[in-house]
């Protein structure tokens, strides 16, 4: 069978990852994209691309060497990644703060110097997790150690978190290299449907610090682009795959909500998450069903920072950091936290992280509240938690530096007028009666030299009485949110539903599943319209019916149902793969177990539609009625497909059916190499897409928008139609 039609074939019958969230173009490579680019000389622009036209035709390919090298440092292709890793004013803050021993200095320069390692984690509640990890080791590991180049590392178990891995190598040189191929194509598909998550070590550890369990009800205030939101899911459906708890994902931006909801909602099909767009600082007080307030058993507050942890994957920080980046972004921080502690319900504990390693980011801000919370809070002693984690405890002195580097012992130095409004009391380290309270030593500082990882911070909080703020306490700048459209309703099935009968009498569905917990996102006025139901369960249903006029709740539970107008279909409504693992055990029609040689072969098939007499299992499909049936060898991966009066057609995406030929058994390397190719083409095609976009939005403004550093910048239309179509090309609302 040819594996180019096979791959074909794969991509034809996809219909589920067919409006897929595009990321933002990563910023040090638009810079280099730009280098060249101003008004007199529109002709020098560098376009990095493996689609240049020649002649007016592609340029014929020219046979290379097989060989790899890293050439990225080559004279021309600087445009990348010609970053100087220098910054004195950096270096000089960090020796007189004493976050980690001074003789350590030179091993955490050398650290920062480097690019971060790759690391990645596998799905904690995911049944394929110990077949997943053995395929990986067994499949690529093997290969990787005996092809002897000392330029490649095979991944090793983070030793305190056994579920995931880390390789010393950079992204850049894991995606190049050909050893690595295989595995990278490996890592790339199985991200894709939620199975494992590339996440960078240290941001996984707040989660595993709040431990939530299935009941618990879970606050991630600022939770885009949404790593952490999905372990946070996954640790409360490690033992109930339908949770009685829930999480709120939140974000202030729009755009980034559409990223968060593509990283969580998309990738881990769940009924327990919604996801709003609120300023976190001013996130409201939401109502129970019973006229009482919710209040959470977990928070997350992992604010927003000036990122000082994060040179080696953020390059461009190098340039601009300076000390004031802390002072600018204190004030929002305690206001966060605050908000994150209000949220907080008495024994619930709250996690406040940073990705830097700045005490005016960290101490000074858990300080602050602390004394706000006037005893309600206690901080949790970490130091036994993860003990094979290597971190330096919180800190009780630090020093104030300004942009120019003046140190400040206390407000009393401030002579400028400007810089009383920037130089708080709040920015000083706290008393020593106050500090043996505070114990802020039980807090966590995670270096880039101890385990090579990124710079982070961690404190656990533990609300012990009901707190009770000071009105006059800083509230940090409020968020300027555009709002660029009203949000959609959510409307929920009622009781005797005619849709529900539909659904009910055709797939066989048992009445002890909560109907009513399906919603459309229409206004009821035309809800009968609906082309999509999507399913909640109790915790995100009251939520969203008690809360959506006061909060911007973007995206909530997983899809179950689609309309359909198809002829040959006795019903208005076919399944969803996205939701059929939760309704599969509730169905008793439109559902046949096949063996595993028919599956293998609808799988492979590079047919669009696969002939049933093909099939063993033709007879027993052909019992059911024609539309969507759902076959299945293991009841934990059930496949919807479509069954026509000769045919049937699997419903699944094309990463989906990788998937399932892999815990099959089945050697999926050449078409991952493919699929990995096509991945490349399109990603080219997008990068020349979006070029052209931009030169005519330039024509028609006149000239060329340049940010501060001369770089030119993004206009983002003011027109809200417009920005509604920006974003629904990118990842569609659920209506």
């Amino acid at each position: 069978m040819s594996i180019d039609l096979l791959y074909r074939s794969l991509v034809r019958t996809s219909i589920s990852s067919s409006n897929h969230f595009v990321s933002d173009f990563p910023h040090h490579l638009a810079q280099g994209l730009f280098a060249n680019f101003n008004e007199k000389s529109t002709r020098t622009i560098m376009v990095h691309s493996s689609r240049r036209k020649f002649n007016g035709k592609k340029k014929p390919h020219e046979p290379r060497e097989n060989t790899w090298r890293d050439d990225r440092d080559a004279p021309g292709n600087q445009g990348y990644r010609e970053v100087l890793k220098e910054n004195e004013k950096y270096w000089t803050y960090y020796k007189e703060q004493n976050v980690f021993p001074i003789e350590q200095f030179d091993e955490f320069r050398a650290a920062l110097q480097r690019d971060l390692p790759v690391s990645f984690r596998f799905q904690g509640c995911h049944k394929d997790r110990e077949q997943l990890i053995h395929e990986m080791e067994s499949r690529f590991f093997g290969k990787i150690m005996e092809a002897g180049d000392t330029a490649v590392c095979v991944p090793k178990s983070l030793p305190w978190y056994k579920e995931a891995y880390q390789t010393p190598m950079s992204r850049t040189a894991v995606r190049s290299h050909p050893i690595l191929a295989q595995l990278h194509n490996f890592l790339v598909t199985e991200a894709e449907l939620g199975n494992l998550s590339r996440q960078e070590a240290v941001s996984m550890i707040p989660p595993l610090l709040l431990a939530p369990t299935s009941e618990h009800y879970v606050l991630d205030l600022c939770a885009a682009p949404g790593s952490k939101t999905t372990q946070l899911l996954e640790m409360i459906h490690e033992n109930d795959e339908n949770p009685k708890g829930m999480v709120i994902a939140n974000d202030v931006d729009m755009k980034r909500c559409y990223m968060l909801i593509h990283h969580t909602l998309k990738r881990f099909r769940t009924a327990a998450c919604a996801v709003t767009c609120e300023d976190a600082a001013r996130f409201p007080q939401i109502s129970d069903s019973d006229g009482g307030l919710i209040q959470f058993d977990r928070v997350l507050a992992d604010v927003i920072c000036s990122g000082d942890g994060t040179l080696r994957k953020n390059p461009e920080i190098w340039k601009k950091w300076t000390p004031q980046d802390g002072l600018g972004l204190h004030r929002m921080q305690i206001a966060i936290a605050r908000k994150g502690a209000q949220q907080l319900k008495v024994g619930g504990r709250m996690v406040y992280s940073t990705c830097s390693m700045n005490p005016i980011e960290d101490e000074a801000v858990v300080a602050q509240l602390l004394r706000d919370a006037k005893g309600s809070l206690k901080l949790v002693d970490t130091s036994k938690l993860l003990p094979e984690l290597k971190r330096e405890s919180g800190v009780t002195q630090w020093k104030v530096f300004d942009r120019d580097m003046k140190l400040y012992n206390s407000l009393d130095d401030i002579s400028e007028e400007k810089m009383k409004k920037v130089i708080v009391q709040s920015l000083f380290p706290p008393t020593e009666e106050e500090a043996k309270e505070m114990n802020l030593h039980y807090a966590m500082r995670i270096t880039p030299h101890a385990q090579d990882t990124g710079g982070f911070f961690v404190a656990l909080i533990e609300k012990v009485v009901e707190s009770d703020f000071d009105g006059s306490a800083a509230n940090g700048p409020a968020w300027k949110k555009k709002k660029m459209f009203k949000d959609e309703p959510f409307t929920f099935l009622k009781l005797d539903d005619e849709r529900w009968r539909d659904i009910h009498n055709h797939y066989g569905v048992d009445d002890t599943f909560q109907y009513q917990n399906l919603f459309s996102r229409r206004l009821e006025s035309n809800d009968a319209n609906s082309r999509q139901l999507f399913y909640a369960n109790d915790a995100v249903k009251n939520f969203v019916k008690e809360n959506m006029a006061k909060v911007s709740i973007q995206n909530a539970g997983m899809k179950m149902f689609s309309r359909t107008e198809g002829k040959v279909e006795n019903t208005r409504f076919r399944l969803s793969q996205e939701g059929i693992r939760y309704l599969f055990k509730f169905m008793n029609k439109q559902k046949v177990k096949i063996g595993a040689e028919d599956m293998l072969y609808m799988l492979k098939s590079e047919e669009n539609l696969v002939p049933l007499e093909k099939l063993e299992c033709k007879t027993d499909v052909r019992k059911n009625q024609n539309g969507t049936v759902v076959v299945y060898c293991d009841e934990d991966e059930p496949v919807c497909t479509w069954v026509g009066y000769h045919t049937i057609a699997p419903y699944i995406s094309k990463e989906e059916r990788l998937h399932l030929l892999r815990m099959m058994g089945v050697d999926c390397a050449e078409i991952e190499l493919l699929m990995k190719s096509k991945r490349k083409e399109k990603a080219a095609q997008d990068r020349e897409a979006a070029w052209q976009r931009k030169l005519e939005e330039e024509k028609t403004a006149g000239q060329p928008s340049t940010s501060s550093d001369g770089a030119p910048t993004e206009q983002i239309s003011e027109s809200p139609a417009e920005n509604i179509q920006e974003m629904a090309d990118a990842e569609p609302a659920q209506e």
